[in-house]
């Protein structure tokens, strides 16, 4: 079944083409570990023009390598994510709300006021709407719902919002995190830009819980990473600042966000050294006269488990400011998101200049160059270590307890083979976690 139009993007500009990709993946039924529909969404477009990728049960990899003599030409890795928060149901009386980070405000919202899910079977059917009438706030976060239809196992839903709406300076949609840099990355690869960089565009299926994807990627260095290459993530998160009396302060009107920090986290903070990615990204945009804002935020993403294994100091996230993210769920007021349609342009061109940089350009070798996280980590007041390490911890947990979930594409296992595997790893997770918190 497919959810959108087969389009061939040809005609129209950079942005209109950005913004009907972003339109028509508005219309694909997503939720934390079912990843089919959004998969075939990607790969409708690649596979209609001939690019090559590689598919895993946590990624869509594309490779675009340079036509030139150099056999070890400098890696940029371009990560964006698929999923967006939502329900998986057990049944018509209750399921788990997977994507949240324990949401006060929504969940004592639901407990006064029940609120609307729009709900599709596991075949990508619309059932119609439910009402969730509780939501525990705690870390497991299961739902009581109301429903007057029958819902299946492993159906899923998300918040009744608009889908897409537009007007001269916003988007307005229900999954613009991660959607619209989903639709930035699918069609700067559409483009086939020249680059002499070895670079990897890498679709995360699963981010929105404890980024198990992109720790999957990072924890064995699957594209091997060296210590001179670039991470560059692109994200669609707010952007609150942290300590804005010592860090610069980012906000929602002037322009996308070079994040150089998560919640507790430096990136690259266990590598010593300049942060290149920043350097690079900073510079671009200088030469370039882009609208960016270099922020300390204090949001979750993709680059952390990269920071957390040491893999380089040269990450950073390029974020498109994003106040209702997850549809306002965190502060309990349901909503679409929105974003401004100059920072789309932005982050399009930038990544394109990005892209078409030289690898062997001075900013990589100048030890006399600014680098803001350079300057934090001789007292990083930014990272915290024990965070860190109880994050890692549940990596590494989920990274066992999620393997067949994530290998079969829905959550709730449907038959009895399945059923004692999820409970050997789940045992098994507890377990590595238990020994790890001994050490």
């Amino acid at each position: 079944m497919l959810f959108y139009n087969q389009k061939t993007l040809t005609t129209n500009t950079r942005l209109e083409n950005i913004i009907e990709i972003f339109k028509e993946y508005q219309k694909v039924p997503n939720v934390p570990f079912l990843t089919k529909f959004t998969s075939k969404f990607i790969k409708h477009y690649l596979d209609k023009n001939s690019i090559d990728y590689k598919e895993t049960p946590y990624h869509i990899i594309v490779n675009l390598s340079p036509k030139n003599n150099d056999k070890n030409p400098r890696k940029i890795l371009f990560m964006a994510h698929l999923d967006h928060p939502g329900i998986v149901f057990k049944d018509n009386q209750e399921g788990i709300f997977m994507g949240l980070n324990e949401p006060d405000s929504l969940a004592n919202l639901i407990n006064k006021t029940p609120i609307d899910m729009v709900v599709y079977n596991q075949s990508g059917k619309f059932l119609g709407k439910a009402k969730v009438t509780h939501l525990g706030n705690d870390a497991k976060q299961r739902v009581k719902i109301n429903s007057d239809f029958d819902i299946p196992v492993n159906s899923f839903g998300h918040f009744d919002v608009p889908r897409f709406s537009q007007d001269d300076k916003k988007i307005y949609a229900y999954n613009a995190d991660d959607g619209i840099m989903v639709a930035i990355m699918l069609n700067l690869i559409l483009e086939r830009p020249r680059t002499k960089y070895d670079i990897y565009f890498v679709f995360n299926k699963h981010e929105e819980v404890y980024q198990v994807s992109s720790w999957n990627l990072a924890k064995k260095n699957r594209l091997k990473i060296m210590a001179d290459d670039i991470i560059v993530n692109l994200e669609c998160l707010k952007v609150d600042p942290v300590s804005p009396d010592k860090y610069p302060p980012a906000n929602y009107e002037n322009g996308p966000v070079l994040q150089l920090t998560n919640k507790g986290c430096l990136f690259g903070y266990k590598n010593k050294g300049k942060n290149r990615a920043e350097m690079l990204v900073k510079k671009i945009s200088d030469e370039n006269n882009l609208e960016i804002q270099v922020g300390i935020i204090g949001d979750s993403c993709d680059s952390r488990p990269f920071s957390e294994l040491g893999i380089t100091p040269n990450i950073c996230t390029i974020t498109i400011p994003n106040k209702h993210k997850h549809d306002g769920a965190d502060d309990g007021d349901i909503r679409p998101e929105e974003i401004y349609k100059k920072d789309v342009e932005c982050v399009a061109e930038l990544l394109e200049k990005v892209i078409s940089s030289d690898p062997i350009d001075p900013v990589f070798f100048d030890t006399k160059g600014e680098s803001l996280s350079e300057k934090i980590k001789e007292a990083d007041g930014i990272t915290d270590k024990n965070l860190m390490k109880f994050k890692r911890s549940i990596n590494q947990r989920l990274d066992i307890a999620y393997k067949n979930i994530a290998g079969r594409g829905y959550f709730f296992p449907t038959n009895p083979f399945e059923k004692l595997m999820d409970f050997v790893l789940k045992i098994v997770s507890y377990i590595k976690y238990s020994l790890n918190k001994i050490r």
